[in-house]
């Protein structure tokens, strides 16, 4: 039963531990609040998450200025708290160490033949983890193994025998995409005999292992020949295989089945919400399960993880009471302090991959050198009494790259960089970028050695030449020792190609221990060759540029920078390149995890890789703001992790055809005041304009017939036009980008933005494992609404949610979005697999009590009739509001007559002529 307060505990990290402060919170006098996700269904990206809190600090203790503090010194700006409560059903806590999870003993009641396995889990991190066995290497008894690789890809292992010679181990084709500490549902099944000489192991994930539709993770991998499981006394195992070698489970573990066939009987399960908080063993399926090692059962939910940026002191006139109101935040509020743009994609990738060192020339206009990214020495002038000082902050490589220096037409000019002096052996590799035209104009790179052997004048040079004119690259070495050939010169190589204005970027690279040199442009291979003496690592880089005197033609403006030195096997060409190009082409989680990863932030991502959107070029802005760009682009959610301090991503095909996290029935009374749907045009967008950031012409599409259409009423609701701009990789992704805002902008239906769930309410408390699962992006189902809002249920998007916990109250009020035109096409789907035709009408009026129904395609294809496709029925359509259920159907023209059940939905009634009809729950194609 419910109780006000609720059972909060709240924690402080100081002294390199957590630290429990659920007494001093005051949480009977002033309630918990925690805001996370959108703020409303018009927003367009999470705030960081933050909560208000009060703590007693009678004691001055939560004073970091106050020496007399017992924690002084120890608490401060940003320190870490958490929040939550000891609530609900518990779940079995493993720690990732040898020996820790649930077991219960083996036996000959396990014997499977085809093999389906369900676990119900949540990882620290979701990948290289032990999940569930029934498994003993001793004895020869190898039955089955589940695994996750350190790839993310999902494993079996099993035994026909149970020896290990015998055992077999295969992986999903796909890894599966979850973010750290994400809940979910994974599935195995094992056809042992697929009828065609092998077997056949399929692997799923879903939302419970009860699920009716599970998503098929990869493609199914087919054997050679068939197989079995060995029918072992091993006894399983979940969170631990005792039997194999690799790092232990560290999560959580909430329920488990064994079938004995595929979507056969159930010869082991188990749930822990059969147990008890705090149990050392408890009964589940008929089955006694023990907890053991450091594993335990907890029900101790993190409802908020993050940082107390400050600690205002507060106390009342008299000076008798005093308290500290903390309003802890997420850590994306710190990524987005300040107002400074990030660096270049470009510029961030060379500082994260760890040069020797790096001269961006990126230096002010007033500069007389080029500075070290890394701290080594300043660039010095080079060349000939005839150079000139180069433009600093006068040249631009690309739009998205800080600006360079730049030599103008007719200069000649160049730059000397000092690198630090390494051993003898190494590979080393000069990176060069550069833009502008070309003509009769050169550059050149010249690497100077150490020096060879004990002579100090014997110094090897390599000489590049690129010359507009010839559009030629020239390899030489070159001796300052005066006693040594003054040349050898290695070839000609023409046709570069990188004499007009794009940017380009030149590589140079001295491998096999100094022995064989290749040169890179764009980040493919142009040209190497073998050098006749051993070059040590360089001293001096010098590049330069001038005009030639050939035909009295003048260079034109050219644009040099980042200069970079790596020694040893670093970054590729193709990886550089791709970094200059502003990762052009990545896909949105991958650039989501790059640019936290370089900015020293956690992050996770969840959503199929597959079905990641590709980005555009990465431009300077904000960090938040590129995460959050990415976040938009893949049409999800980014926001801080509920329980630990992380970057999460949730990305857009996750939302698709989901099973509803809760159902809310109205009728119940479980859906709290204030419940005010609304059916207005705030969210309408029916002609829609994409641009592509650096793209061309945008992307239009409008919505020209139809109820919410661009016609004026009473034939649509008249034009709602709205343009956008997103980072997409290529302009046909921005038509698919504006086709699915158009779709998101013409749902035709009531939005519930607001469901409120009083906790403190026993019908409602008594949902509390599936109300306090719930996550942003999660779909909640409202049954037997009130007949004002239609007969239908109605499904929502978790975007945000606002809970408060307190001696009066015990809420929970999520933001919501409409969660139909979330339900996609699925090839082979029994729910998701029947497509609409492209217009039909009744053909004739239909009465109230009428089983036979008969129906015109208008559009695109019939009906499938039941004499041909009989496993196509029965399915469900849509008429005046009514539902009826299609048992058959004849006829093979555009005229055909259904078979029907009435009043599905409840609703029943006559029907006119020509009125349309349509499946019941109509998919979408997804992005």
């Amino acid at each position: 039963m419910p109780s006000l307060p609720p059972p909060v505990w709240a924690e402080l990290h100081h002294g390199g531990a957590w630290n429990d402060i659920t007494g001093d919170v005051r949480v009977t006098t002033s309630p918990v609040t925690v805001t996370r996700g959108l703020s409303s269904e018009s927003a367009s990206e999470a705030e960081p998450t933050s909560c208000t809190c009060d703590l007693d600090s009678r004691d001055d203790r939560y004073a970091p200025r106050n020496p007399m503090s017992p924690l002084w010194g120890e608490i401060g700006r940003n320190t870490p708290f958490r929040w939550g409560y000891d609530v609900g059903s518990p779940w079995v806590a493993v720690p990732g160490t040898d020996g820790s999870g649930l077991t219960t003993p083996g036996g000959p009641q396990f014997a499977v033949g085809d093999l389906d396995l369900r676990l119900d889990i949540s990882m620290d991190v979701w990948s290289g983890q032990q999940l569930a066995a029934c498994y003993l290497s001793t004895n020869e008894n190898r039955s089955w193994a589940v695994t996750v690789g350190g790839t993310r890809q999902l494993g079996l292992y099993w035994s026909p025998t149970g020896g290990i010679l015998e055992r077999q181990a295969q992986f999903s084709t796909a890894p599966f995409e979850a973010y750290n500490g994400q809940r979910a549902a994974v599935r195995i099944t094992l056809d042992v005999d697929n009828g065609a000489g092998g077997y056949e192991l399929r692997f799923y994930t879903g939302r419970t292992v009860d699920d009716d539709e599970w998503s098929l993770l990869g493609t199914p991998i087919v054997g050679q020949s068939t197989t079995g499981v060995h029918s072992g006394i091993a006894d399983i195992e979940l969170g631990m295989v005792s039997g194999l070698i690799g790092n232990r489970m560290a999560g959580k573990v909430h329920a488990f089945q064994l079938r004995n066939g595929i979507n056969g009987t159930v010869v082991a399960s188990m749930t822990t919400a059969d147990a008890t908080p705090g149990a050392s063993s408890f009964t589940s399926g008929g089955r006694v399960w023990t907890v053991t090692g450091g594993a335990s059962l907890s029900n101790r939910h993190v409802r908020m993880s993050g940082e107390v940026p400050a600690w205002p002191p507060t106390r009342d006139l008299s000076g008798n009471d005093n308290y500290v109101s903390i309003e802890p935040s997420g850590i994306t509020r710190r990524m987005n302090a300040g107002n400074k743009p990030q660096d270049s994609a470009l510029r961030r990738y060379i500082q994260a991959m760890g040069p020797v060192d790096c001269w961006p020339l990126t230096d002010g206009v007033d500069s007389k050198a080029g500075k070290s990214l890394l701290g080594g020495r300043d660039t010095t002038p080079s060349g000939s009494a005839l150079y000139v000082p180069p433009t600093w902050a006068g040249g631009t490589l690309a739009d998205w790259v800080e600006p360079v220096l730049a030599v103008k037409a007719g200069e000649i000019s160049g730059v000397m960089a000092h690198t630090p002096r390494r051993a003898l052996g190494d590979n080393w590799h000069v990176d060069l970028f550069m833009s502008g035209g070309g003509g009769n104009s050169t550059v050149v790179i010249q690497i100077w050695d150490t020096g060879a052997g004990t002579d100090a004048q014997n110094q090897v040079s390599i000489q590049l030449g690129l010359t507009g004119y010839l559009d030629r690259l020239s390899v030489s070495r070159l001796s300052e020792a005066s006693d040594s050939s003054s040349q050898a010169f290695f070839g000609n190589y023409d046709g570069l190609g990188i004499w007009d204005d794009l940017p380009h970027h030149l590589r140079l690279s001295v491998t096999g221990t100094g022995r064989i040199w290749t040169v890179y442009i764009d980040g493919a291979q142009f040209a190497s060759g073998s050098i006749d003496v051993t070059l040590r690592p360089p001293s001096r880089i010098q590049v330069g540029y001038g005009a030639l005197s050939v035909s009295g033609e003048s260079a034109t403006d050219r644009s040099l920078g980042y200069l970079t030195y790596w020694m040893g096997d670093t970054v590729s060409a193709a990886r550089i390149w791709t970094a200059y190009m502003g990762f052009q082409g990545e896909r949105a989680g991958d650039r989501i995890k790059r640019l936290a990863d370089e900015a020293g932030y956690p992050v996770s991502v969840a959503g199929e890789w597959e079905y990641q959107q590709r980005m555009g070029i990465q431009d300077q802005a904000r960090l938040l703001e590129l995460l959050n760009e990415a976040s938009r682009t893949n049409f999800g959610y980014l926001l801080d992790a509920r329980d630990r301090a992380e970057v999460i991503h949730r990305g857009g095909s996750t939302l698709w055809n989901q099973p509803p996290a809760l159902v809310l029935d109205y009728s119940a009374g479980v859906v709290g005041a204030p419940f005010k749907p609304v059916d207005d045009d705030k969210l309408t967008e029916n002609d829609v304009s994409v641009k592509r950031a650096y793209g061309s012409v945008p992307a239009r599409q409008v919505l020209e017939e139809g109820d919410l259409s661009v016609q004026d009423p009473p034939d649509g609701v008249g034009r709602y036009d709205n343009s956008y701009t997103y980072s997409l990789a290529t302009d046909r992704q921005a038509d698919q980008v504006a086709g699915m805002r158009l779709h998101l902008g013409t749902y035709n239906g009531v939005r519930y933005t607001r469901l409120t769930l009083n906790l403190a309410n026993p019908r409602v408390f008594a949902m509390i494992d599936e109300i306090l699962r719930i996550d942003v992006g999660d779909k909640i189902r409202l049954t037997n609404l009130p007949a004002d809002h239609g007969p239908d249920d109605v499904e929502v998007l978790v975007a945000g949610y606002t809970e408060e916990a307190g001696a009066d109250a015990w809420t929970i009020t999520v933001n919501c979005t409409p969660a139909e035109p979330w339900t996609t096409g699925i090839a082979g789907s029994a729910v998701f697999g029947r497509a609409d035709t492209g217009g039909c009408r009744l053909t004739s009026a239909v009465t109230a009590s009428a089983t036979s129904v008969p129906v015109t395609t208008t559009a695109a294809r019939r009906w499938a009739d039941s004499a041909t496709y009989p496993g196509d029925f029965p399915f469900e359509v849509r008429t005046g509001g009514e539902v009826m259920r299609v048992t058959a159907c004849t006829g093979t023209g555009t005229a055909q007559t259904f078979t029907v059940v009435r009043a599905v939905n409840g609703v029943q009634k006559a029907h006119p002529a020509g009125q349309d009809i349509r499946l019941a729950t109509p998919v979408y194609a997804a992005l």
